[in-house]
This record gives structure tokens, sequence and C-alpha cells, in this order.
């Protein structure tokens, strides 16, 4: 047997049909995450018209669906560095086709609460799963621009489900939006065990005869050419030192890199999931009616789309660091605004779209450079952490908005308050870029990374 670094087998191959094929299931999974972890936003203006319910009152659900996801990003999502990536995404998708349909039988707001918190266990390990997959099969020319692409499939699913519920909550109700995200995940899940495979990097970290049996069929569809007598090996960079992966993640300089990525995920993702879940009934309460209030929203998440796509095209040719704390301070300046420019006009449709550009369009360049920080041992668990630390912000987004509304704040104070967690984002991401370039003490894995962050 020859053997051949894992690394320079996949980044020395051309972008092909194989790879591509990666890339839109994972876009795929992203898309179904999205819809589902946005469905609750979108009917929420429903169910406070059907069930008689304060708009206060919908605060703990948005927050238990987030703290759900928090707990699923901590808990399940490192099993993809134990199990595989592939079989951590299958798993997700069926627990989340069953309780999806389960969702959409709630016959109160204490069983929405409990079936949001627990749908949001297996939706929060999918976007960190998906990134490392992505990731792990992208040629290191090439990567930051297919995993930020791949990750417009959660604005993408956020979108459709916007436009979907204000088509089907006047026809179908409430309900029908949670059936139609039950249906889709069961579909998925059905396409990626049949047509994805398992993480090349991932399989070259085990040494079991099954694995390299995988392996050899994998390196084939690769690539034909490459001759049966190749065994693959992980590249000197994918293990960690340490056996515990969380303590791993604080290893061998990596401690203060670690805690600024965690800030940074905590500023941006309070930002996004406060707007998120009650834009649709922010709006629907100044003027608009639940419908509009949803088309309107859903031009957030067009923004986030097209953020995430310029973003994603010119990461691998400036500096990216720069980038990101640029949208962090825009999306200041956005999200301000959209307390203060309201009502007729296209005002703040625009500014509504453009806050989604610079906030989701963050939130993804920013899962994609996780998943670059850290080795292929520890890069799902990286990644999930990272996330899910993030996702405690998710969660006090949507209960510090239920508390501020129900203290009848002004919208310029709401959204003012909320408009100073990016900024807070901003320090974070600048003080990791200065740590991340330091000479000499370079925390991370891939030299590739320290062009992206500006070194």
């Amino acid at each position: 047997m020859t053997p051949a670094d894992v690394d320079a087998l996949i980044d020395r191959q051309p972008v092909g049909r194989f790879q591509l094929r990666v890339i839109l299931l994972c876009l795929l999974v992203q898309f179904v995450d999205g819809f589902d972890n946005q469905a609750i936003a979108f009917v929420a203006p429903a169910l406070i018209r059907d069930w008689h319910l304060s708009r206060a009152s919908l605060g703990p659900v948005f927050g238990a669906g987030a703290f759900g996801t928090l707990l699923g990003s901590l808990l399940i999502g490192p099993i993809g560095d134990w199990w595989g990536r592939k079989s951590l995404i299958l798993g997700s998708l069926g627990l989340v086709t069953v309780l999806m349909a389960l969702t959409a039988q709630a016959q109160s707001i204490n069983e929405m609460l409990l079936y949001r918190f627990v749908t949001g266990l297996p939706l929060g390990a999918l976007i960190p799963a998906t990134i490392v997959m992505a990731n792990e099969w992208s040629p290191r020319r090439n990567r930051a621009a297919m995993v930020t692409i791949m990750a417009c499939g959660f604005a993408l699913g956020a979108a459709v489900g916007g436009l979907l519920a204000s088509l089907l909550l006047p026809w179908l109700g409430w309900s029908a939006v949670f059936n139609v995200g039950c249906v889709a995940s069961a579909i998925l899940a059905v396409c990626a065990l049949a047509w994805m495979p398992e993480s090349l990097r991932f399989i070259a970290l085990r040494h079991t005869p099954r694995r390299r049996a995988q392996a050899r069929v994998l390196l084939r569809r690769l690539d034909p050419s490459i001759s049966d007598t190749v065994t693959i090996l992980p590249s000197a960079n994918a293990r960690a030192r340490s056996t515990n992966k969380v303590a791993a993640l604080f290893a061998e300089q990596r401690m203060f890199v670690t805690l600024l990525l965690w800030a940074s995920f905590f500023m941006n993702m309070l930002v996004l999931n406060f707007l998120n879940n009650w834009l649709p009934t922010v709006m629907s309460q100044n003027g608009h009616s639940i419908e509009q209030a949803a088309q309107v929203t859903t031009l957030f998440q067009i923004g986030g789309i097209v953020g995430i796509i310029l973003m994603g095209a010119v990461a691998d040719r400036v500096e990216a660091w720069r980038l990101v704390g640029a949208a962090y301070l825009l999306s200041g300046v956005m999200v301000a605004s959209i307390g203060v420019i309201h009502g007729g006009g296209l005002g703040q449709p625009l500014i509504v779209a453009l806050a989604g550009f610079c906030v989701i369009g963050v939130q993804m360049t920013l899962s994609a450079l996780s998943a670059t920080l850290y080795p292929t041992s520890i890069r799902s668990t990286g990644s999930s952490w990272g996330i899910g630390v993030g996702r405690v912000g998710s969660s006090l987004g949507p209960l510090l908005g239920g508390v501020l509304i129900g203290w009848h704040w002004e919208m310029p104070s709401l959204f003012g308050v909320i408009a100073l967690f990016s900024l807070g984002g901003f320090f974070c991401v600048w003080m990791l870029a200065r740590i991340v370039t330091r000479p000499r003490r370079q925390p991370i894995a891939s030299s590739r990374v320290s062009r992206l962050w500006g070194g």
C-alpha cells in the first residue's frame, strides 16, 4: 500500500461533481434547518390570534427553541467527532421529522414550548455538522467560498418559510407550516442516506478494516485515476494532543481564540435570533397585516442570502477579519435603523434587507471560519461548541425582546439596545484577529486561515 496524506489528496483535486453533490446536500440540510427553526416566528402572529395570547407570552417559547438548539450544539454536535459527520446528520434529521409532526398537533402554549425545546436539540447539531462536512470535502483554495455559499441554505430555508407561511396561514392555518417541515425533513433524510458520503478526513483518523474499505471507495469516486494501492493517512495536524475534546479547544495556545470566537458568536446570535423571532410580531403590531409582516421579514432572510454569497465569494481574496468586522459595524447601524424608519414605502423593507445582509452574512462567515481553527479530530467539537455557546445569545435574544416589549418599550429604544450587541461583536472580532495574526504564536492548524484572517 502507498500512503498518502488525506489533506493533500483533497486539496489537489479540482472541484468536481462529487464534491458539489456533498455541498448541495449540506445546503439542503441547512435549508430544512432554517425552515424548521424559523417556523415558530412566522406562525407567532397566528398563534397570538388563535390562542388569544399576549405578545410577551411567546418570549419563553422562542427562548425554549433557542435553548434547545444551544444544548443540541453542545451535547449532540460533538457526536460527529466520535460516530462521524454523516451519522450525526442522519440521526438529527430523523428526530426533527418526528418532532415537527408533534409540534403541528400542539394544543396549548405549554405544549408548544415543550415541543420547540425538544425539536431544538437535533436542530442545534445540524449547522455545525454540515459546516464541518462541507469544510472537510472542500479543497483549501476554495474552502471559504464553498462553505459560506453552502451556508446560504439556512437563510434560504427561513426565507421560503416566510413566503410559504404567508400563503398557508390564511388557508390551512399555522399547523400546516410545521407539517411541511416534517415532510421536507423526512425526504432529505432519505436523500442524505442514499447520496451523502462520510467525511474522508474523518475516516482517515480511523484504522478499522471497514473504514479502510470505505476510504478506498470514496477515493475512487473523488478521483477515478487514483490507484487501488493508495491508502490515506491523516494529516500531521489532524489530531489534537488532548483526548478530552472540549479541553483540547483550550490547549496548544487555542484558549483566547476559542473564548473570543465564542463571544463573537454570542453577540451576533443574540441579534440574529431577536430579529428572527420578533420581527414578524413587531411588524404585525405596527400597521402590517400578518401576511405583510411575514413578507417584509422574508427580506431579512433574502438580504442574508446575498450577504452570505458575497462574503463567501470574497473571503478567499481579502482579509476576512476586516470583512467580518465591517459587517458587524454596519449591522449595528441597520438594526438601530429598523426602529427609527417605519411606516409605508420602501424605507423599512430596505433597512430590514440590509440588516439581514450583515447579521446573517456575519453569522455564516464566522461559522465557516470556525471550522478551520481546529484540527480534524476536534473540528466538530470546536464548531459545535462555538455555535452552541453562541446560542446562549440566541436564547437570551428572544427573552430579552419579550421583557422589553412587556415593558412597552418603543421601537427606537428596543432596536437601539439590540444594536449595541453588534458593536460588542465588532470588538470581539478585532481582538480575535490580533491574536490569530500574532507572529510565532499562531494557535490554529492551517496556515491558510492565517491568510484568511489577514496574516
